[in-house]
């Protein structure tokens, strides 16, 4: 029997998060504009727009999910809750404790990369996620079980009909690998 990519991502992730995660409690958390007077609501270029300066357009709001992996007394590794971190994009930022959804505004393939460091005891780490295209994430999943050939020409097929208008841009999952 075969894993397609989406089996063996699946098998991956699974190895790497353990088969459980620890349950997300808290509410979402927003961000905050880094300059209020620009935002109105979640979109921090709200005020630049209405005066005609070219900025990203608004598209909404995605939910970025953040946890943390850090030394356990025992030796391991495993899923940490209750770790403090801090995220900034240069236009908002956010404090929070992992495991933790981020709702952060939607600016498709110009929304600003997410610097996030987390601290917890003498222990530490950071990460900087970037927006990718969901859309073509869809698309390459779908191709993954078609085999070599027909992933190269469903790959060709869907850059040929990427569309950075009307895709669905986010970020994939953070995960903050704590270390001394």
């Amino acid at each position: 029997m075969k894993l397609t990519k989406i089996a063996a991502l699946a098998v991956c992730a699974a190895t790497f998060w353990g088969c459980t995660q620890a349950e997300i409690t808290q509410p979402p958390v927003l961000v905050t504009p880094n300059n209020a007077a620009d935002a109105v609501g979640l979109d921090v270029y709200a005020r630049p727009r209405s005066r005609g300066n070219p900025v990203p357009a608004f598209r909404g709001q995605n939910t970025v999910q953040v946890r943390t992996f850090g030394p356990t007394s025992d030796g391991g590794r495993a899923e940490l809750s209750g770790v403090q971190c801090a995220l900034d994009s240069g236009v908002y930022k956010a404090t929070f404790a992992t495991p933790a959804n981020v709702v952060v505004p939607d600016y498709g393939p110009n929304s600003p990369a997410l610097f996030v460091r987390c601290t917890h005891n003498d222990t530490s780490g950071s990460v900087t996620a970037t927006t990718v295209n969901l859309t073509a994430q869809q698309r390459n999943a779908s191709a993954a079980g078609t085999g070599l050939l027909g992933a190269i020409i469903i790959g060709a097929v869907n850059e040929a009909n990427r569309d950075n208008l009307n895709d669905d841009f986010g970020y994939n999952p953070i995960v903050v690998q704590l270390r001394n």
